[in-house]
């Protein structure tokens, strides 16, 4: 296999992989819905950061640490586990409070404005009104530290690169730089993906942003969050029975 048939067969294995439904999904359609296209963009880049990690991980020589000290491994599924158990907690018991005090604020700035129209500021101009959400950079941050705990935590997708990595290692092309290459190969597919996810989370969200849509949105996410995590665990639980 040449260095370029690697790339190419990798790309398809992990495109498909990307395609597929999971927790980076449901991470960015949660931060997107909840907060702002920002956020969850941010959320994109983490994931995608993630996956790098553990492809370059995996092509340096992970698993052969695995079977030296499995129980590394092991401890790491349990964090993971408990990871998912957090988010599926944070979820289930997010409330609307931000998006309604983001609504307040914004009725709060359009009556300043209208007020200011009418009665005339210094400069005799009035103000506009502020409707758009925006995040600063340190929610943007929070939310790409998430997206990479999500991924770097996902037991799917350490096992995927555990398990595939090593047969697309090409001999005279040295494991770093081919762990690179192919990370990168599916940090830019993760990337299309994911975004494209937040794109159309985005254009959807006027209409999940109410109460009730958000309160099962949460539900949803933290059951299936909740469900992972237990599974994750029990596995590594009955690995050691």
């Amino acid at each position: 296999m040449t260095y370029m048939q690697a790339l190419i067969g990798f790309a398809l294995v992990a495109g498909s992989m990307a395609l597929v439904p999971g927790l980076d999904m449901m991470m960015v359609l949660h931060e997107t819905i909840n907060t702002t296209r920002a956020r969850g963009i941010a959320a994109v880049w983490g994931i995608s950061c993630g996956v790098l990690v553990w492809a370059v991980a995996a092509a340096v020589g992970l698993a052969a640490l695995i079977n030296a000290f499995p129980m590394a491994y092991d401890a790491i599924r349990v964090l993971g586990g408990l990871y998912l158990f957090y988010l599926a907690f944070s979820m289930a018991r997010k409330k609307t409070d931000d998006g309604n005090s983001g609504g307040r604020d914004r009725d709060g700035g359009a009556a300043q404005a209208i007020d200011k129209s009418a009665n005339g500021n210094a400069s005799g101009v009035a103000e506009a009104p502020k409707t758009l959400r925006t995040s600063n950079f340190r929610e943007c941050a929070q939310s790409f530290w998430r997206g990479f705990l999500t991924d770097f935590f996902n037991p799917k997708i350490g096992v995927f690169y555990i398990a595939i990595i090593p047969q697309f290692l090409v001999p005279g092309v040295g494991n770093l730089e081919m762990g690179i290459s192919l990370g990168m190969v599916h940090f830019v597919e993760s990337v299309i993906v994911l975004t494209t996810v937040a794109y159309a989370a985005s254009f959807f969200a006027s209409r999940l942003r109410n109460k009730r849509s958000q309160r099962i949105l949460g539900l949803v996410s933290g059951a299936i969050m909740a469900i992972l995590g237990g599974v994750t665990i029990a596995d590594v639980v009955k690995s050691r029975l």
